[in-house]
């Protein structure tokens, strides 16, 4: 009897070595990583930079929700930033939109923009008000005219076969 009781507690105690223990597991990773990129980056949320503004980089910085983005906000007009990277993204608070940086300047992104087309620019000059920038010179309008026919011209538009034609302005592309 006293046999079957040291290998009964024997057994129940070898089940609580395998199937009672806690394990943990610690993972360390390295910032800049050791070969200088990541492949991949899987995250649930994401804070660059110290967004929420009070001088240290701490939990206050993450997203409140799962699957967002949180940047640091950028003050001042973006026409003045620095150079970015092509393909660099910056929130600005001062215009309160996302921009990317497209090789030669910072270019307001998402949610579309307004465009209009300036036509009060002299002939060979495109310029457009403050606030906004010139997306494309599109040229001369004007008007074309036969005898006593006249005809609006759009920004470098033709005018019929032997249609005789003066410009007027130049026909600017202007966007926020």
């Amino acid at each position: 009897m006293k046999k079957v009781r040291i290998l009964i507690i024997f057994i129940f105690g070898l089940s609580n070595l395998c199937f009672g223990a806690e394990e943990s597991i610690t993972i360390t990773a390295y910032y800049p990583s050791p070969y200088g990129s990541y492949n991949e980056l899987t995250t649930n949320k994401l804070a660059v930079g110290d967004t929420n503004g009070n001088g240290t980089l701490d939990a206050a910085d993450q997203p409140n929700r799962n699957g967002d983005i949180r940047l640091k906000a950028q003050t001042g007009d973006p026409a003045t930033w620095p150079a970015g990277t092509t393909g660099q993204l910056a929130y600005s608070s001062t215009q309160d939109s996302l921009y990317h940086y497209n090789g030669s300047s910072w270019v307001a992104s998402g949610g579309g923009s307004t465009c209009y087309v300036d036509y009060s620019s002299a002939v060979g000059s495109c310029s457009c008000p403050i606030g906004w920038r010139l997306k494309k010179d599109l040229g001369s309008w004007g008007n074309c005219y036969s005898g006593s026919n006249h005809f609006f011209r759009p920004p470098d538009g033709g005018c019929f076969g032997y249609w005789n034609s003066y410009s007027i302005g130049e026909g600017c592309l202007c966007c926020q």
